[in-house]
């Protein structure tokens, strides 16, 4: 016999079904190298999809030049511990796409120093994306988690697929 289902459980799968729903509008295969998770300075943290937003613009044209953009997948968190269900404090998770012209550590300094001019915040952590670890799939699902509880983490509109972009060659 199987668990009934929750409402949580639906509102986890439709936003699930959101991610997918984007990412089918692009590239055929999934192109982000790393699961980068960022916080927010305090004073940012209210407006913190506008100084996201900013933060991206920058990073793509420093990254790849005027009218080019790297790969994304951007969730905004509230914070919201499960267990209590209290805020703690936004934040940001990113799946992202490495410039094929830096190495790993190129990149992560300059999207670090970027970020902490922007948002506020040295409080940044990067991990390989690997599929032992769950790979893209399972970091959807991690960073849906909020969804349960009626949050819509996934940010369509700071995110970054190939079909928003004509002649992408990155």
């Amino acid at each position: 016999m199987s668990e009934p289902i929750s409402i949580e459980d639906i509102f986890e799968e439709q936003a699930s079904d959101k991610v997918v729903d984007f990412l089918r509008k692009g590239d055929d295969c999934i192109s982000v190298d790393y699961f980068v998770t960022a916080h927010l300075s305090q004073s940012k943290q209210q407006v913190a999809e506008h100084h996201i937003k900013h933060f991206r613009n920058k990073l793509d044209r420093e990254m790849c030049g005027r009218g080019r953009r790297l790969y994304k997948l951007v969730f905004v968190e509230e914070g919201l511990n499960a267990l209590s269900r209290s805020y703690n404090e936004r934040h940001c998770h990113l799946l992202i796409q490495k410039p094929k012209h830096l190495t790993k550590a190129q990149f992560a300094s300059r999207f670090d120093s970027l970020w902490e001019e922007i948002c506020g915040s040295s409080n940044i952590h990067w991990k390989r994306i690997t599929i032992a670890q769950g790979g893209v799939g399972g970091l959807i699902s991690y960073c849906n988690k909020e969804s349960r509880f009626g949050n819509k983490p996934f940010r369509a509109e700071l995110s970054d697929n190939s079909y928003q972009q004509k002649h992408r060659q990155i």
